[in-house]
């Protein structure tokens, strides 16, 4: 048992097609604007001072309403307002669903129930799993600063979807992205990423589209965990070791990061691609 989205779970269920979750998925982003968009909508701020915003939100840690006050000059009455036309404008993947003429109140209040329950188990699972993860602590956080800062940079919703320690493989396709970090200890952040995730993250990093392939998508993906990687040792030291990252590193199938020998492995699964974003998280030095 997995967590999912709620569309993909109906989706592999045969409640809807995918032509239907797409086209919810479509009324969702056209209904569902951030807070920046909606000052921008109000004529709080303007365009340029939106996407400052936004940068700064995807590479930080702060909550987009500090970022809004600090840069956009917004009053806390101001935030307030927005916040409450977001959450009363909001549209759920359901709703569009509904919305769309692809499911009805009853087949979605239905289904709902049981995706919650099949939710609420399957994450209770993944907690469990990373309670006994070797190295829990340190490498917990290691999955979920991955886990957070690539939903924020990429600008996409992510979902883990399970833990466990097996064999480190790079599957055909995928791009590896990894940092070390050394100290009181040897960690490896190694983060395989699809195509399309590549491209999402370079340009939320850089703010616009750039060529798949090229040094300057690379960099911008590798600064990324350049970030994560920062910040985790920054959260381990408060379990006590004391690390510092290393240079960010690309490689393919045949020059792997990882020590050879199980790794802990985190599925993610992110937006509306069938797809999966696999973290590594490499506790080599106490094991």
């Amino acid at each position: 048992m997995a967590t999912t989205f709620f569309g993909q779970y109906l989706l592999a269920k045969g409640v809807i097609d995918r032509e239907a979750l797409l086209d919810a998925l479509d009324r969702q982003r056209q209904s569902n604007l951030n807070l920046p968009d909606l000052a921008v909508q109000q004529g709080l701020i303007d365009r340029k001072r939106a996407d400052a915003i936004m940068t700064q939100y995807r590479l930080s840690n702060q909550p987009i309403e500090s970022i809004l006050s600090e840069i956009g000059g917004l009053t806390q009455e101001q935030i307030e307002r927005l916040q409450h036309k977001q959450r009363s404008s909001w549209l759920r993947i359901g709703a569009a669903l509904v919305e769309g003429g692809h499911l009805s109140e009853e087949e979605f209040a239905t289904n709902f129930e049981e995706y919650r329950s099949m939710e609420s188990a399957a994450d209770q699972k993944i907690r469990e799993a990373m309670r006994h993860l070797p190295n829990a602590d340190a490498v917990s956080t290691c999955v979920e600063l991955t886990v957070f800062h690539l939903a924020r940079v990429a600008g996409r919703p992510v979902k883990l979807e399970s833990v466990g320690v097996e064999e480190d493989v790079l599957e055909d396709g995928m791009h590896r992205f990894s940092q070390r970090m050394v100290g009181d200890g040897d960690y490896t952040i190694a983060v395989d990423l699809p195509p399309v995730l590549v491209a999402s993250v370079a340009k939320g990093m850089l703010g616009f589209e750039v060529e798949a392939g090229t040094e300057t998508e690379t960099d911008a993906v590798s600064e990324v965990v350049n970030l994560i990687g920062g910040n985790a040792c920054t959260r381990i030291e408060q379990f006590g070791p004391l690390l510092r990252p290393e240079p960010p590193i690309r490689s393919s199938a045949d020059t792997p990061v990882s020590p050879a020998g199980p790794v802990v492995r985190a599925t993610v699964v992110s937006g509306d691609e069938s797809f999966a974003v696999r973290v590594f998280a490499v506790a080599d030095g106490e094991t």
